[in-house]
């Protein structure tokens, strides 16, 4: 019987694969000096982000944070799980996937569990079978209409309907006694004492859990009206834990989407809610709060987790428990935040009051973790007393160790320190009693790579110079001015972008004062630049401790945080010089339209061919030209022929 995929197979398949060619037959690549280029697959984008590398072996997007290998490519485009995509790419190199075969206690639990998968399956379909044929369906239907469900919905999620009475199931799924206590044992049926059985979902709204295969493990169900309980959900069996399960994982997934990020919500209704909105990444837990488990799953598949609450002092409290479960899992490059709900609300109905543009960008300006934390501490102290800064030392410190030793807690204890005005002293006794139970390196010890928490492999984008010198603005020909002039101007723009950077970084509520721009970067500074004003642009960072927080696990982090860290002078970042930067960028689109014409109209035989359109058009760019070098830093003051 089959069974894994040794993982040398893996390797060599990889060696033989060309991550380039596999991106090219799915999506078309540009040349980009050592790289190459194209609008991002897995979001909506109109300026290219995504860059492939041959050298590398590895693909990233700028935009949505997109890596990984070609392996990972297939998979996320493909929308294809982890065995199917290596038998894929294995065929297309004309490999044959090899199998360890499983031990017998393995097959010995597939044997026992098959029959329970194929009574779920069954049950499944005959509930939704029911929410259509049975004579009390109107109910059912005016309540899910009611919700503003529409059939599509109901379909996608495989809703159905339990009817009244005690045997309806029993009597349409327990033809044998094998029959009977398959359905027993996963859960549809409760046993008597006297051995006599019945269904255990009566006259409510079914909801099937499915794991991440799609199989059906468990139920859960709604009552119509105001009974209680209102939901009811499977009891535990051999292929149902509640606690590792989540409702709508396998829908969001199956979505042809990328997941950039998953929303936790409480109920099945706000998940289907949300989804028949346009929101597809949302998933439920089953009556539990929140686990480790829960979390350690999903932040495999996604960097960013969303936490959904009540506004209320419950809410709130549910948050500050969901906080420090996350806490010790938050490796560089994962993010949590914190959504609080008006009062009274809950995402089924906000979503259908304010539609799915308003919730976003409530989802958009949620509390980043690090700012939940201290929000929730200060609120415990008084933060404007001497002896209350040092009781929000001792509250805080222990919080922020349990985050991994990285970059993160790094940050963390550093905004702590800015807001106390002085050294953690319960920080530094916590680290130094943690230095002293770690056991010396050996010698003969290799570091390990560092690795991005979704990609096989992330490379270090910043240490190669990947400008395109094929590019127009490169390599210019038919402009007039020298060599030297050229070179000069080039060197104004990367200094232009370098102070935009560093001004955005230190100050990133600069970017809000400034309207969303799309030019078409050179360089990878411009790239970097640009990325970092629509990261700003979606979601707004007062502080630059926010600001690197959403970078984190990219390739980019080391460099933003030195700009952030880059102190030199103690002038405040000014709007100006990102304006500056921008204004010249975008006004760099038209320059070689100029320049056309310019070469036209200094030559008599072309200018006497010029139309009164092109001779007009020509004093508008020179008016613009003016108008951008009145101010400081002109790229293009050493132009013989500028007026």
């Amino acid at each position: 019987m089959a069974g894994r995929i040794p993982q040398a197979f893996i390797d060599e398949l990889l060696s033989r694969t060309d991550v380039v060619d596999v991106v090219d037959s799915r999506v078309k690549l540009k040349k980009a000096g050592k790289n190459y280029s194209a609008c991002c697959p897995f979001h909506n984008e109109n300026t290219p982000s995504f860059t492939v590398s041959r050298e590398k072996q590895f693909y990233y997007c700028f935009g949505c944070g997109a890596s990984g290998s070609a392996l990972k490519f297939v998979m996320e485009f493909d929308g294809l799980s982890f065995p199917d995509a290596v038998e894929k790419l294995a065929a297309s190199v004309g490999l044959d996937v090899p199998r360890d075969q499983q031990s017998q206690d393995m097959v010995r639990q597939q044997q026992e569990q098959d029959p329970l998968y194929r009574q779920l399956s069954h049950s499944s379909d005959f509930f939704s079978r029911q929410l259509r044929q049975h004579g009390q369906r109107q109910r059912a239907v005016d309540y899910l209409k009611s919700r503003g469900l529409s059939g599509k919905a109901a379909k996608f999620f495989a809703i159905g309907y339990a009817p009244p009475g005690w045997d309806n199931l029993l009597d349409a799924l327990g033809h044998t006694p094998g029959d009977i206590k398959q359905l027993i044992t996963s859960g549809m049926l409760i046993e008597k004492d006297d051995g006599r059985c019945y269904d255990r979902f009566r006259d409510r709204i079914m909801f099937p859990i499915r794991d991440i295969r799609g199989r059906v493990i468990a139920f859960g169900g709604r009552v119509l009206g105001d009974e209680k309980p209102k939901y009811l959900n499977s009891p535990e069996t051999p292929i149902f834990q509640k606690n590792k399960e989540l409702y709508g994982l396998y829908e969001a997934r199956k979505i042809r989407q990328k997941l950039n990020r998953l929303m936790i919500v409480e109920g099945y209704m706000d998940v289907v809610a949300l989804a028949e909105y346009g929101i597809h990444y949302a998933v439920a837990t089953l009556g539990t709060a929140t686990s480790e488990h829960h979390l350690r799953r999903l932040f495999k598949m996604v960097p960013e987790l969303i936490f959904c609450f009540d506004g209320d002092a419950a809410g709130r409290t549910a948050a500050a428990r969901a906080m420090e479960t996350v806490l010790p899992i938050l490796e560089d490059g994962l993010q949590a935040r914190f959504l609080f709900l008006p009062d009274g609300e809950d995402p089924d109905t906000l979503i259908r009051q304010e539609g799915k543009e308003a919730f976003e960008q409530r989802l958009n300006q949620s509390r980043h973790l690090p700012e939940f934390l201290f929000d929730h501490l200060k609120q415990q102290v008084d933060f404007d007393s001497l002896d209350g800064k040092a009781r929000l030392d001792q509250l805080a410190a222990p919080l922020i160790s349990k985050i991994p030793r990285g970059t993160l807690r790094d940050l963390m204890t550093a905004e702590l320190e800015k807001q106390l005005g002085v050294q953690s002293r319960a920080m530094n006794k916590i680290n130094s009693a943690d230095d002293d139970h770690t056991p010396p390196a050996s010698q003969n010890h290799q570091p390990a790579i560092e690795r991005h928490p979704h990609s096989d492999n992330v490379p270090a984008w910043l240490d190669d110079d990947t400008t395109d010198t094929s590019h127009p603005y490169n390599n210019q020909t038919g402009q007039s001015g020298s060599d030297n002039s050229s070179a000069s101007d080039s060197q104004r723009m990367v200094a232009a972008v370098e102070r935009a950077l560093s001004a955005l970084i230190r100050n990133p509520a600069l970017a809000s004062q400034l309207d969303p721009v799309d030019f078409e970067p050179l360089t990878e500074r411009e790239q970097l630049l640009l990325e970092v004003m629509k990261k700003l642009h979606q979601s707004p960072q007062s502080s630059s401790v926010g600001l690197l927080i959403q970078w984190i696990g990219t390739p980019f982090h080391t460099e933003l945080t030195r700009l952030a860290n880059h102190n030199e002078t103690p002038v405040r970042p000014v709007l100006a010089e990102v304006g500056n930067a921008i204004k010249r960028l975008c006004a760099r689109q038209t320059e070689r339209e100029y320049q056309s014409l310019l070469a036209r109209y200094q030559h008599k035989e072309s200018r006497r061919q010029m139309s009164a359109d092109d001779i007009k058009q020509l004093k508008t760019y020179q008016r613009q030209r003016r108008e951008l070098t009145a101010g400081r830093g002109d790229i293009y003051l050493n132009n013989p022929h500028q007026r």
